[in-house]
């Protein structure tokens, strides 16, 4: 495994000890009635379509699983036990390395994801069944966020610019190399925990190589999952999952994770897709963006978006998400407020909301201002998130589609 595969992981190292466009009014004006793509492929995408529930899994080889959470432990500092990878993990650069993770996993824990999981505890469950797929633009390799806001999800879905990947070998890596790689994810862990966010310029440099999948895996591990299968998936011209046969890097553009709670028998899978969400992007493969149009009812997960949605450019992917969540949690770099209708949606106001950080002031938004005044006023946000992610400054916005828990009942 390169330095940048590890570098990568480092970012999501955090996770694991928790277990031990719009037109005229972008910059605020008057509110435009919000539009839908006209495009015959948009068009189809938006159409009914059943819940693309893909066959049940195979059984999964105990043996790899074992492997690959050990992988996923081992890279977050985490005790790994008896197996394979015991030997590296009695290694000075890995005891080292726990140590100091661990130290910094303590100290920022507690000012954000222990107080992110109880906020969405109160204020994301409701009465009969939860939103069953989680969808997550814009993500990048974050599944810490998603498990902390959504731990009952059964299907994590998550798309970013960064490559796919490939699962770390770290049994093969020479101790003196593996040192220097985990003394470089030291430096990448602080920014997830401290501000909570991939920063995008890094990640294009540091993940150009590996991908995403070593952090993946460790954000699985290290918040208490056994990690049972990696492979890679592709959306076939029917809008179905299919499985990438071995050997076949052409198709490598999506992963799926076979994984469970610690101690339960039940599975979950997180899938990672590696796309370019504009319109051009998603132009390039329509059965894509169908896949996502047909998922049943999810939740749409949305924080440090680059502002992306306010543009007309990403009018697809924000109509994919108005059209078929049924809630939709977001900071102010989500889609703009002027889209979430009042006679569609119901929406919350946590936190504080001023203006954007400077590199996205143009995108502030007037009428938001008003509505985190109230009345009623905004509640209440108890940690820091996004952009802006000192406690005090933070925002969130809970939005509910009218209906939607007649529907899903």
């Amino acid at each position: 495994m390169s330095r940048n595969s590890l570098s990568a992981v480092t970012l999501s190292v955090v996770a694991l000890l928790s277990a031990s466009g719009c037109s005229r009014s972008e910059a605020g004006g008057s509110r435009p009635v919000p539009t839908r793509p006209a495009t015959a492929a948009a068009a189809a995408a938006f159409s009914p379509a059943p819940d693309p529930t893909p066959a049940p899994p195979p059984a999964f080889d105990p043996v790899r699983a074992k492997l690959l959470t050990q992988t996923g432990r081992l890279l977050a500092g985490l005790p790994v036990g008896d197996g394979p990878l015991a030997a590296v993990e009695s290694s000075a650069a890995c005891q080292d390395h726990a140590k100091k993770i661990r130290g910094l996993w303590q100290q920022h824990d507690k000012a954000r994801l222990e107080k992110v999981r109880l906020w969405a505890k109160e204020h994301l469950t409701e009465p009969g069944p939860a939103p069953r797929s989680l969808f997550y633009p814009f993500a990048g390799p974050d599944g810490l966020y998603p498990l902390a806001f959504f731990p009952s999800a059964s299907r994590y879905v998550l798309v970013g610019l960064e490559p796919v990947g490939a699962v770390p070998d770290v049994a093969s890596r020479p101790e003196a190399e593996l040192a220097s790689d985990l003394s470089e994810m030291e430096k990448y862990v602080r920014p997830i925990l401290q501000i909570s966010f991939f920063r995008t310029n890094e990640m294009k440099k540091d993940l150009a190589e590996e991908g995403v999948l070593p952090i993946l895996m460790v954000f699985l591990a290290g918040t208490g999952h056994e990690i049972l299968d990696v492979g890679y998936v592709t959306v076939g011209p029917g809008g179905s999952l299919e499985n990438v046969p071995a050997g076949d890097e052409s198709k490598r553009r999506g992963a799926r994770i076979l994984f469970r709670a610690l101690g339960e028998e039940a599975t979950r899978e997180l899938l990672y897709f590696s796309q370019d969400l504009s319109d051009t992007g998603l132009k390039k493969r329509p059965e894509l963006t169908a896949w996502l149009a047909s998922l049943e009812k999810p939740a749409t997960f949305l924080k440090a978006a680059s502002y992306l949605m306010y543009k007309p450019t990403f009018s697809t992917v924000r109509g994919v998400i108005l059209d078929h969540s049924s809630l939709v949690l977001q900071d102010d770099s989500g889609i703009p407020y002027r889209f979430f209708e009042k006679d569609r949606w119901q929406s919350r106001l946590f936190g504080s909301y001023r203006k954007p950080i400077r590199l996205f002031e143009e995108r502030f938004q007037p009428d938001l201002v008003e509505a985190f005044a109230g009345p009623p006023p905004a509640e209440p946000l108890p940690f820091g998130i996004g952009y802006r992610h000192q406690e005090k400054d933070s925002n969130l916005m809970v939005a509910r589609r009218v209906g939607a828990q007649a529907a899903r009942s």
